[in-house]
């Protein structure tokens, strides 16, 4: 329903005063709805109080007040009817060339279209979105108590206020794109009829303000589309029972996202303890896990461990045993060394005592001692361990030393073998004249003898050579 707009002098004492007195009621209204819907047992006397005062204040300025419409039919819009969405944030920043203009209503297919748009080239597959927008001024958006929205549609609409959506009508819920479809068809008779939303001045802004629109089609094979737009600003008291079911719905609606906004809450938190007592078992199960692994792998260590040391003490006492066996073994060689050179004394002692006797008789039976003696003394050499048994020490001190150099000179004697394990042993020619019983120039002939043997020449050092095996 229009009303007829009265032109009173808005900066009229009266005027101002039963704004601001209508606002200030319409406010208290407001909040007191609300805390009737969220405690439903607040609603006593002052409600009722209040109620009153507001239908006596609108029966009071019904001489007063009218509406103006701010946009009206035939006001001219800027369209976008092309196949894709405009620029990104269409419905706030300034609009680029491409956008065309017309005056409402705008569509095709329709008597009542004022400005015909494109639907595409191709009837069977027509554009499913267009857009449309304009600004308007508005010095005080408090001048009205509400401002009412009035579209017809062909087939789904979504408005939005400087960038923020306040209404869609036969759209789906969800985000909407440039193939989004309208939820139904509208025919005929209902294209014709204006559809109202009541906007209140806290979503308007003081100034220039901005109407976005996009139309979309339930097919795109669609034989018309209409798009026609009216904003009303009505202070009329007869507004007043559309206002309040206006709020009514508003606060229903605001209470039960209240409602729902508790459920979730609740339903979140106990999504939370679920989720806290899961990642507290998965925790408990995961420290199961480490302490296990942990415990696993202490007992692989300490069996590892214990393995080692097993085997090193059987190693331990391998060597001890083996070790055991060969003092035992060098004890049996010193007490046969021990039993041999005691034996050589004993063996001297008799050669002495026989000298002794010697000395006393004649000289043929001197001789015939000192013959036997000689011999004795010969057999004794002849058969003496000593030497096998400093070969037998002597390489275990340097191993295969004898087989090494028997291999490549094996025309040496056993004399220059000794010889070449004395100098080995860095022994001077002295103590190896001592110790065989000859002369150290004979050491010295040996020495030249054995180089000779071996295929040195004068500068090669005998020691140094030996050294190799």
């Amino acid at each position: 329903m229009y009303y007829e707009t009265h032109h009173i002098d808005d900066k009229s004492t009266i005027s101002k005063f039963f704004q601001s007195l209508m606002l200030f009621y319409i406010n208290i209204y407001k909040q007191f709805a609300i805390s009737c819907l969220l405690q439903p047992n607040q609603m006593t006397k002052p409600f009722y109080t209040i109620l009153l005062l507001i239908i006596l204040y609108f029966y009071g300025s019904i001489i007063i007040y009218g509406q103006q419409k701010i946009i009206k039919e035939g006001d001219e819009w800027s369209y976008f009817d092309s196949d894709s969405i405009p620029e990104n944030k269409w419905t706030t920043n300034s609009i680029s060339e491409n956008w065309k203009t017309g005056k409402s209503p705008l569509g095709y297919g329709n008597e009542s279209v004022k400005t015909i748009i494109s639907f595409g080239g191709n009837s069977d597959k027509k554009h499913i979105s267009k857009y449309f927008r304009k600004t308007f001024n508005l010095e005080d958006p408090f001048k009205y108590l509400v401002y009412e929205l009035r579209v017809q549609r062909d087939d789904g609409i979504v408005i939005y206020l400087n960038g923020h959506e306040v209404w869609r009508n036969n759209m789906p819920e969800g985000e909407i794109h440039y193939n989004t479809t309208a939820s139904n068809l509208v025919f005929d008779k209902n294209e014709k009829i204006f559809l109202s939303k009541i906007l209140s001045p806290e979503d308007f802004v003081y100034g220039v303000n901005t109407l976005s629109v996009s139309v979309h089609q339930a097919i795109n094979t669609s034989s018309d589309c209409l798009f026609n737009l009216e904003l009303i600003g009505t202070n009329s008291p007869d507004i007043l029972p559309v206002l309040l079911k206006e709020h009514s719905i508003k606060n229903i609606e605001l209470s039960a996202k209240i409602k729902e906004l508790q459920y979730t809450l609740e339903i979140e938190e106990k999504d939370l303890r679920l989720d806290f007592i899961k990642q507290a078992k998965k925790g408990i199960k995961i420290s199961l896990y480490i302490i296990s692994f942990l415990l696993i792998v202490v007992l692989v260590i300490f069996l590892i461990i214990w393995i080692y040391l097993k085997k090193k003490e059987r190693c331990s006492n391998q060597s001890i045993k083996e070790l055991k066996t060969i003092i035992g073994n060098k004890n049996q060689e010193m007490m046969s060394i021990s039993l041999n050179s005691l034996n050589n004394q004993q063996y001297l002692k008799e050669l002495k005592i026989e000298l002794e006797k010697s000395i006393s008789g004649d000289l043929q039976l001197i001789k015939n001692k000192l013959s036997k003696i000689i011999s004795r003394l010969e057999y004794r050499l002849e058969h003496d361990d000593d030497w096998e048994n400093i070969k037998k020490h002597f390489n275990a001190i340097y191993t295969g030393f004898f087989d090494k150099i028997y291999q490549l000179h094996p025309s040496l004697t056993e004399a220059e073998l000794r010889h070449c394990v004395f100098i080995k042993l860095h022994m001077q020619t002295k103590e190896i004249a001592r110790i065989l019983h000859i002369d150290p120039r004979s050491v010295q002939a040996s020495r030249y003898r054995i180089k000779k043997k071996l295929g040195l020449n004068g500068n090669t050092d005998l020691r140094e050579y030996l050294n190799r095996f």
